[in-house]
């Protein structure tokens, strides 16, 4: 029936009957039947809105911000790759600069011997001569038994050869120099061994400093032998080389060798016995480790005697003045 529809109030949502004409809550008029559809639900009171700000667009992202960054990663790249660079070339310079120091050395050694002002070296034939060393064997055997044009003469179980004259026991030769090595003797191109020898006093040597003839004869012989049994250019030639090398070292040193034993198995070790400053003593030589001990084997020599720079100046003197 119409007379119980019910309605709300327009104003505060009061449910009233149809066809009244006040809210009996709020007394407000209410509209006829039917004219205000929209009145058929409850109307909240609309509360006042605040004006919003107005939205701020979204940021775009910079150009220069996106090029900055690309350009500080192409700065870490090259960075990363001079670090690199600079290590690489630091290490070859090291490598470089212990070759310059080491060349340096060398030279510094070089100088210490005192060479004459007049005196001309070929650096490249010297370093040459350094090579060749290394190719020459200084180990040698006795042996009796090799063909020669001569046999020695064996007396008394000693053997007479050319420089030495030499005792056998077992695989123990004691060899004692004749004195047949000597200031005439021609080991190359028709040139005796004096005339080297003042060669090396003249051109190599500083003023005032001479080889110890007596010393050199005495540890060449035991090296030689017998002129027919060691023949070999390369053979004299290094063991003249050590026999230099010692004279030198001693220059000024009143020493004799009277004897040498060598064990024929292991035949690049000396020991030598020898008189210095009037005292006998006993000398141990490995030409192959190049070593030296004294006072009967018991002191190792500290010398720089052996080293490759200076044998190959004795090289090369034995070469020019020879013509090899």
């Amino acid at each position: 029936m119409k007379g119980n529809n019910k309605m709300n109030c327009p104003r505060c949502g009061f449910e009233v009957e149809d066809g009244q004409k006040f809210c009996t809550e709020c007394g407000a008029p209410m509209p006829a039947s039917g004219v205000y559809e929209g009145y058929d639900q409850p109307t909240q009171p609309q509360q006042p809105q605040m004006q919003q700000a107005p939205q701020k667009p979204a940021k775009k992202p910079k150009v220069w911000l996106i090029v900055l960054i690309i350009v500080l990663a192409i700065l870490a790249i090259i960075v990363i790759a001079a670090f690199i660079f600079v290590r690489s070339a630091v290490k070859q310079y090291e490598k470089y600069q212990t070759k310059v120091e080491e060349s340096e050395k060398i030279q510094r050694e070089m100088e210490d011997i005192d060479l004459p002002d007049d005196i001309d070296i070929d650096m490249d034939e010297l370093n040459k001569a350094v090579e060749d060393l290394k190719n020459l064997d200084i180990s040698q055997e006795i042996d009796a038994g090799s063909e020669k044009p001569e046999t020695p003469e064996v007396s008394d179980n000693v053997t007479h050869y050319s420089y030495v004259d030499v005792t056998t026991v077992g695989t123990d030769a004691t060899m004692v120099a004749n004195g047949q090595l000597n200031s005439s003797t021609k080991l190359f191109n028709e040139k005796d061994l004096g005339g080297f020898l003042d060669y090396v006093d003249n051109t190599v040597l500083e003023e005032g400093r001479t080889i110890n003839r007596d010393l050199f004869y005495g540890v060449l012989a035991p090296m030689l032998v017998d002129k027919e049994l060691n023949s070999d250019q390369g053979d004299i030639e290094m063991n003249m080389i050590m026999a230099l090398a010692f004279a030198n070292n001693f220059f000024g040193t009143p020493v004799k060798v009277n004897e040498c034993h060598i064990d024929l198995k292991n035949p690049v070790e000396y020991i030598y016995h020898v008189t210095a400053y009037d005292k006998d003593d006993i000398w141990h030589v490995n030409y192959d480790k190049r070593t030296v001990f004294f006072n009967d084997g018991k002191t190792e020599y500290s010398s720089t005697m052996f080293k490759d720079e200076y044998l190959a100046v004795w090289f090369t003197a034995i070469e020019e003045y020879y013509g090899l």
